[in-house]
């Protein structure tokens, strides 16, 4: 059974054909535990401009929570290489952009190919709590389960917003509906322990990257600390690289908050640029 939290349809993959920018093409890559659909803002506004835009279904989301025990970091980055090979077989010049962990996997991409930029939005380099993270290998042994929403607010707005962008039609005024949502919607612990191993991975990849880059993270992000940001940009070998911070910001920063229509303008400015230089450079 699929959560009640996931529409099909709303949370598939996407392309946006592009016109007359379509030689350039924009890979999305999405966050753990998340869909295409946190990332369809902003494909929206690249194909605006023109862009060819592609957004991967990450290996195990958007299905049963049994989809994504099954799987690893591995197959994530495998459904990103898989993206990645079907948008540079279109187009002369890619733009790889991540969020949360699809910016940990763009790291990797860039790693092993050619990549025109990136973009890195809200990339966490580790997770964030105590001591209880050195016991991921084993707890999903122990307890394979962990409820994000069992002990949520749900008069909190933002809670009902970001309940609402996954299932526009629950009624959350319905206590049963309510106790429904806190006891099915489930995340793997052993997902959570792969999501920490990709993290791992990612945070020894920077010195090795020269792609033209831009982070962006909100300052007041509690999800990926905004120390990562500092660090990726103190780290990454490119000598094209930018971090831009976007105050009164949180985590979720291309679906929630004042800023979301300044953060796609950044995103085209810093693309468009970079085609200039690769125009000029002809």
């Amino acid at each position: 059974m699929k959560s009640p939290l996931i529409n099909a349809e709303r949370h598939a993959p996407f392309f946006f054909a592009g016109d007359s920018r379509a030689r350039h093409g924009c890979l999305l890559l999405h966050g753990f535990s998340g869909t295409p659909a946190e990332m369809r803002g902003l494909g929206e506004y690249l194909a605006g401009q023109g862009y060819r835009v592609l957004a991967v279904r990450l290996a195990g989301h958007g299905d049963t929570p049994e989809a994504l025990q099954r799987v690893g970091w591995r197959d994530w980055l495998a459904s990103a290489e898989a993206g990645f090979g079907e948008l540079r077989r279109q187009c002369a010049h890619v733009t790889v952009i991540g969020f949360s962990l699809g910016g940990a996997l763009s790291l990797m991409l860039a790693q092993r190919r050619h990549i025109e930029q990136l973009v890195l939005l809200a990339t966490p380099l580790g997770l964030q709590g105590d001591w209880r993270l050195r016991l991921l290998p084993v707890a999903h042994l122990v307890i394979p389960w962990f409820y994000p929403l069992e002990k949520a607010d749900f008069n909190d707005p933002l809670i009902q917003q970001r309940v609402r962008e996954y299932a526009p039609e629950v009624d959350l005024r319905d206590p049963q509906v309510v106790a429904h949502i806190r006891r099915t919607v489930r995340i793997p612990v052993r997902a959570i322990n792969e999501l920490q191993n990709a993290l791992q991975v990612a945070q020894r990849i920077p010195p090795q990257i020269t792609t033209p880059t831009l982070i962006m993270h909100g300052r007041n992000d509690q999800i990926a600390a905004p120390e990562y940001a500092t660090e990726l940009y103190t780290r990454l070998a490119s000598p094209q690289r930018e971090l831009v911070w976007w105050d009164d910001t949180e985590h979720q920063l291309l679906e929630i908050g004042v800023h979301r229509q300044a953060i796609y303008a950044r995103i085209g400015e810093f693309i468009q640029a970079t085609l200039n230089d690769f125009q000029h450079a002809a």
